[in-house]
């Protein structure tokens, strides 16, 4: 009976370490040394007629799907090398969700809602401005966020912009880059935008929209997340308001294997502004564009006031409004200390019906404990050493 006690007091240690190991390292795009993106190239996704339907610098895996520009819905079956193969599942509603507001920019008078910006990748760049598609230290996909913070702040909004450095371009990033966005969610913004620059042939996100040449923009949501299901309708809110101001900006919604520190808050997104070939004037047109588009899915009060905060163990708590997109804005625990608890409650329940079966009283069950306590948990972590004399 010592020998079973002894046992489930080293599983609960055992789960104990697990757990706070777990608790240390929260998860993350565990593909690639970039955290998810490729350091160079790109991946090509065609159908089963051969037709292009997705070119990214992002990793992809099975299971990985992708809502089109014409909002058709994909799921990646099979990846070969830098060729993935995908199946077209259904066409789905291109119409924001009944939540989706309307509205025109705050008055001066109205509450001002704050947003937060950060890139995760700060040395990303645009070849035909900076001559190299990274810059460590200083990528001007900072500036392209200058100009979104701008014509956001235009449009009555308080903007919290981090310039934080994560260099380099690793596995890490997103790991250093969430201390960053923690910090952010503590002003408690209503929405929190990680910007990059993807990487794929200029063709994939060059457009036009009134009469400008601009990037098309890429939405993506990490599927490795609690909050995965509200953060893609808060990206479809997006796109459709988007699709409804500005046809063909927003190229897609991309939804990755990874988790891209969105399990912080429901409505925290990572738009991918144009690819290394595009130029740095076309990427910051593209993000005054979005900036237009903002008070239609988030409202002068960001979804009637809705504030999402971020939480140690990477909860949320949403502190009024109406939910954006038409997710569930319940509060998500994800912290593995009520598991524990529960465990340990499990162990010990079973331990002592155990313990009462084979002993066949309380009172034998009670002295066998008692000895246990006084002689053998003792010496839990080996005997004593004897004093000297």
């Amino acid at each position: 009976m010592c020998y079973l006690l002894r046992i489930t007091l080293t599983i609960l240690v055992v789960i104990s370490l697990s757990s706070l190991s777990t608790m240390a390292a929260p998860p993350e795009s565990a593909e690639s040394t970039a955290g998810g993106e490729l350091v160079s190239g790109y991946i090509t996704v065609v159908d089963d007629k051969g037709v292009i339907v997705l070119q990214t610098g992002h990793e992809v895996h099975p299971g990985d799907e992708y809502i089109s520009e014409d909002d058709v819905l994909y799921e990646i079956t099979a990846v070969e090398g830098t060729l993935a193969r995908c199946r077209a599942m259904e066409k789905i509603s291109s119409h924001a969700p009944d939540n989706a507001i309307f509205v025109q920019a705050p008055s001066p008078d109205a509450p001002k809602p704050k947003i937060a910006l950060y890139h995760s990748h700060t040395d990303e760049s645009y070849i035909p401005n900076d001559g190299v598609p990274t810059e460590r230290g200083n990528g001007s996909i900072m500036t392209v966020g200058d100009t979104f913070e701008k014509r956001l702040t235009e449009l009555g909004y308080q903007v919290d912009h981090s310039k934080t450095l994560h260099d380099p371009h690793d596995a890490n990033a997103y790991h250093r880059s969430r201390r960053t966005a923690m910090k952010l969610l503590q002003g408690q913004p209503v929405a929190i935008f990680d910007i990059h620059r993807d990487s794929a042939p200029l063709r994939t996100y060059s457009t036009t929209i009134n009469g400008e040449n601009v990037t098309k923009l890429l939405l993506v949501v990490g599927r490795q997340n609690q909050n995965r299901n509200t953060t893609l309708d808060f990206a479809r809110n997006i796109k459709s308001a988007t699709d409804a101001k500005y046809r063909g900006l927003i190229r897609g919604i991309f939804i990755a294997r990874g988790n891209y520190n969105q399990d912080l808050s429901p409505r925290a997104l990572l738009v991918e502004a144009g690819t290394e070939y595009n130029t740095r004037e076309a990427a910051e047109r593209s993000m005054a564009l979005f900036a237009d588009v903002v008070p239609s899915f988030l409202g002068p009060g960001g979804g009637n006031g809705g504030v999402a905060q971020a939480s140690p163990a990477g909860t949320y708590t949403d502190t009024g409004g109406d939910n954006t997109g038409g997710g569930s804005d319940t509060p998500i625990d994800t912290a593995p200390g009520n598991d524990i608890l529960g465990l340990a409650l499990a162990v010990v329940v079973g331990a002592a019906a155990f313990l009462f079966l084979s002993t066949g009283s309380w009172q034998e069950a009670k002295r066998k404990l008692k000895h246990f306590f006084k002689y053998e948990f003792a010496n839990f972590f080996g005997p004593r050493k004897k004093r000297k004399e």
